[in-house]
């Protein structure tokens, strides 16, 4: 049970979330955050070393008990959806034909691939975005839509936040909120979304020149 929730999720946003949005497959986000895992770890060994008077101390050491939970969490889900799609992992998904490309294009992260996608047809970011909340509305979690360049999905914008979070899943789900997901539900934030369309861009720019 957390006792500062807020706090390391803020810690969570602001130093981590954005690289981790980029992460394409499973097992990047595991190492990932085996790595974040491992620092946390060492942290908590120094904390425990030094001499805080002792309300401090037990204030940090709270904070870094309760930011492992959360990053033992979210590395449960990424090795859960490894176990679902463990062809991301392996050299084999280069040997499927074209005819199943969208699998193929599966194991990049939804948006990403919704993003290339939609570079191709030529179309601007803002549209682009656009077209994933509509296409967010048409499912609202319970009806699987097909999302260009990427699958069939489920989506669902954030009660909250609608014009900037959408959560996906590859089950159907009852859930709007961006906090505490559930197994399985992933979040989509705006920010990310722009972050890779402009690295997306700047890769095709790199393959032109």
């Amino acid at each position: 049970m957390y006792n500062n929730f807020d706090l390391v999720s803020n810690i969570w946003k602001r130093q981590y979330e954005t690289d981790f949005e980029l992460l394409d497959t499973p097992q990047e986000r595991i190492e990932f955050l085996q790595d974040l895992l491992k620092k946390n770890d060492k942290n908590i060994i120094e904390l425990k070393k030094g001499k805080l008077p002792i309300a401090v101390y037990q204030t940090k050491l709270s904070i870094l008990e309760d930011l492992q939970e959360l990053l033992l969490s979210k590395l449960k889900t990424a090795r859960r959806q490894k176990l679902v799609l463990p062809t991301y992992e392996t050299h084999e998904v280069q040997k499927i034909p074209t005819e199943l490309s969208s699998e193929l294009s599966s194991k990049r992260k939804p948006h990403t691939a919704f993003i290339a996608n939609e570079m191709k047809a030529i179309n601007n970011r803002g549209d682009t975005w656009e077209k994933l909340i509509q296409l967010a509305n048409d499912s609202v979690g319970k009806n699987q839509v097909e999302l260009p360049g990427y699958g069939k999905i489920y989506l669902r914008r954030v009660r909250k936040n609608p014009e900037k979070e959408i959560l996906y899943s590859h089950e159907s789900f009852d859930f709007d909120k961006a906090e505490n997901l559930p197994d399985g539900v992933d979040l989509i934030k705006k920010t990310a979304f722009d972050t890779a369309w402009t690295q997306i861009a700047h890769e095709e720019n790199m393959k032109k020149t």
